[in-house]
């Protein structure tokens, strides 16, 4: 396997990206780690744990902590939805101008 150096990373980052296929898998698991993310730190700013959430959603812990770590395959709309009414938050999805600076997708 290649080594590559850390300063080279970003080089390296930029040439792969030029692949659409890799452009498109990255892209989405940016933004997966981006909600997750989100989700973890609403659910910290209202002092609950992942036992207390998924109580009050009728899940898993787990099922939370796949949410938190990106691993979940199966999150959909709904669930997103009751996730932020859970956390007193409403859901917005927009769907801003792409460049290259802006990402495809961004998480508020």
């Amino acid at each position: 396997m290649k080594r590559i150096r850390l300063e080279n990373v970003d080089i390296d980052l930029k040439e792969q990206l030029k692949n659409p296929k890799f452009k498109r898998l990255y892209e989405l698991e940016c933004a997966k780690v981006a909600l997750a993310q989100r989700i973890a730190e609403l659910r910290e700013d209202k002092h609950m744990n992942q036992a207390d959430l998924a109580k009050k959603l009728g899940v898993s812990q787990q099922f939370i902590s796949q949410i938190e770590t990106g691993e979940g395959s199966n999150l959909t709309l709904g669930t997103l939805l009751r996730l932020a009414t859970t956390l007193g938050r409403s859901l917005k999805i927009s769907f801003p101008k792409a460049s290259k600076n802006n990402p495809s997708l961004q998480v508020a």
